[in-house]
């Protein structure tokens, strides 16, 4: 996932319901110096048995207008994990307390989309 690290900005997705991105809240972020951290976490040693951990949200990453790449997220304690698929196949990585807390904090301004008609 070193590709990332070229994002100019991102977007958190928290689903309002874990592994249903129906319906869900987002945050959005220009200055990625607060997901430095949690970037080098995602591109941790890679991890396995969490195939049954189930994704709260997830990080669209941007570079140039375009996403760079998408990478999921776990915060229920026996799940601390970022998963992503590359190559086809789903990885997992795993989450630190501090990349927790952050999630965490970032989800009070999160904010449901507006509808569209």
């Amino acid at each position: 996932m070193e590709q990332i690290e070229k994002a100019d900005s991102a977007a958190v997705i928290y689903y309002n319901q874990p592994a249903n991105p129906r319906f869900f809240r987002v945050v959005k972020l220009r200055n990625l110096s607060l997901l430095q951290g949690t970037m080098a976490e995602i591109n941790g040693e890679f991890l396995y048995g969490f195939e049954e951990c189930p994704s709260m949200g997830k990080f669209y990453f941007y570079g140039k207008g375009d996403i760079v790449d998408v990478v999921y997220f776990s915060i229920i304690d026996s799940c601390m994990t970022f998963s992503f698929i590359k190559n086809g196949d789903k990885h997992f990585t795993r989450m630190g307390l501090s990349s927790k807390k952050l999630i965490d904090s970032l989800s009070i301004h999160a904010i449901a989309p507006k509808a569209s008609n």
